[in-house]
């Protein structure tokens, strides 16, 4: 199946295990420009293809965004990879304030820090814009 992928720009969080490395390798092997990001690089990954990032803070995101802008000129597509949980069992109820603000850094807000950063820019330059999650159940 053909995606027309050739020379989009893509951005992959938590880009270099599991899920994320496939989809990197997906997207590049459909002819992608593709950056992948997480906090430490493995030593089998491309440095021309990674940007060491914490994303779960504010300036790891906007490392992120410099690195896509210099690097890819924006992007087309973001695949956020970047989530888990390490919530105790119980539902909602059991969880503390200090739970639900670590479970909120993980999974939300570097995708809202980087949406809101990236999608500015598409906005500006009358790019295309997919955003594509990692769901947990």
């Amino acid at each position: 199946m053909d995606l027309d992928l050739k020379d989009k720009k893509v951005l992959v969080t938590a880009g270099t295990k599991g899920i994320g490395n496939a989809v990197v390798k997906l997207f590049r092997d459909s002819g992608a420009n593709v950056l992948a990001t997480a906090r430490t690089r493995p030593a089998s990954f491309p440095e021309e293809l990674f940007v060491a990032a914490d994303l779960t803070t504010t300036q790891g995101c906007n490392t992120v965004v410099d690195a896509v802008n210099k690097r890819l000129g924006g992007t087309d597509v973001i695949v956020h990879v970047l989530g888990g949980s390490s919530a105790p069992a119980g539902g909602f109820a059991a969880l503390s304030e200090d739970v639900w603000q670590h479970e909120l850094n993980l999974n939300l807000f570097p995708a809202v820090r980087l949406d809101r950063l990236l999608l500015y820019w598409s906005t500006q330059t009358g790019h295309f814009y997919l955003r594509i999650f990692k769901l947990y159940r």
